[in-house]
């Protein structure tokens, strides 16, 4: 692919730079996925690129999926934070009408204090930051002086942003607009597949899927199978996924570990599954894509309730049930009632679907995102 300056498209009035810490492919996860779909979509109506980092040393310009992204080479990564000293040049170099910037992105935040590049800001906020309390105590300031140049900052619902005490210091500048998924990449499961798993897990069973990390509330989980009326599966890896085998193991439970799954095997499990379990315990869960990606499956969640878009994804009652974080109990409890109540469970999964398909379609919300950028850039 050409690499030198490109002249601006005649097809468009505006361009738009997404800026991440890493694009998928080739990495996988929710917001990677995320952020390709938009570039994706939005190449409809704009000139768009990303700018990412290598998790390498060298730069690269790449085209991924139809999307120009820039790969900036970086040094290493400290607390999930790539170090990419030329990541500045970069994102100044790449002159658009809208920046779009997702956060948490230590690394995006100072490069954009750093670089001043032109066009208006607009924030994607996924969530706050938690875990790194020591760090966060020098970048706090950073962040704020950041979110305060931003024109436009998008949280992905009420309850997170009524809740983040940093989104409440620049609430003036807040709208809502969702993450999504597209609802027909869930649409074909091989029944023959199916059947194997329930067979191989031993009948039809409970699945958590996703990345295996500290707040994910796997744990509780693991603690939880031993009173659950059915047979339990945890997809997915991550640095938990060991810690949870060997309490697995020390408990005497017996779980399914089948690693992590390409997405032909996440749909089959998904349709293949009673209840999808979320036991998230931390704010970190910000919002729960894996959630709405059993909802396309027509399947109910039972979740937990932790003040963030959790809550908003999994209406409690409607798509399934919510309870208390760390409480293996609860969990046990909401999910045998669910077990114990298929129609129930059929009800909840049709109201589901439609809510994705009504409310979090990618498409849809990637329309919505461009309007509102095209918004500020004229």
């Amino acid at each position: 692919m050409h690499q030198g300056k490109r002249r601006r498209s005649e097809r468009f009035d505006v361009k738009i730079l997404h800026v991440y810490k890493d694009f998928q492919p080739p990495v996988r996860g929710g917001m990677e996925h995320h952020l390709a779909m938009m570039c994706r979509f939005q190449r409809q109506w704009a000139e768009v690129e990303a700018l990412t980092c290598s998790r390498s040393l060298r730069t690269r310009v790449v085209d991924r999926d139809g999307t120009r992204v820039t790969e900036v080479g970086e040094w290493w990564r400290f607390q999930r934070a790539p170090l990419a000293p030329t990541f500045p040049l970069h994102l100044r170099r790449l002159r658009a009408d809208i920046v779009v910037v997702h956060l948490p992105n230590p690394t995006a935040a100072i490069a954009y204090l750093l670089a001043r590049p032109a066009g208006k800001l607009v924030v994607r906020y996924q969530s706050d930051i938690v875990r790194q309390a020591a760090a966060l105590r020098f970048y706090a300031p950073v962040q704020m002086r950041f979110l305060r140049k931003a024109h436009l900052i998008l949280a992905t619902c009420p309850q997170y942003l009524d809740s983040s005490p940093v989104l409440q210091r620049v609430r003036d500048r807040c709208r809502l607009l969702p993450l999504g998924i597209l609802p027909d990449e869930f649409d074909r499961p091989d029944p023959e597949r199916i059947r194997a798993l329930r067979a191989q897990y031993g009948g039809p069973y409970v699945l958590f899927s996703g990345r295996h990390r500290y707040y994910k509330g796997l744990e509780f989980l693991v603690r939880a199978a031993g009173r659950i009326q059915a047979p339990v599966v945890i997809a997915g890896d991550g640095p938990e996924r060991a810690r949870c085998i060997t309490l697995a193991r020390e408990l005497n439970v017996d779980i399914a570990f089948p690693g992590s799954l390409t997405h032909e095997e996440l749909v089959n499990h998904l349709h293949g599954c009673e209840v999808f379990v979320f036991p998230s315990m931390e704010r970190s869960e910000a919002f729960g894509i894996s959630m709405l990606e059993a909802h396309a499956c027509r399947k109910p969640v039972v979740a937990t309730r932790l003040g963030t878009g959790v809550e908003f994804v999994n209406t409690h009652g409607q798509t399934g049930l919510n309870v208390p974080p760390r409480d293996p109990a609860a969990l046990a409890q909401a999910v045998n009632e669910l077990l114990d109540a298929p129609d129930r469970r059929r009800a909840m999964g049709e109201a589901a679907r439609a809510r994705v398909e009504a409310e979090f379609h990618a498409e849809h919300i990637a329309r919505k995102e461009f309007e509102m950028y095209e918004e500020l850039a004229r």
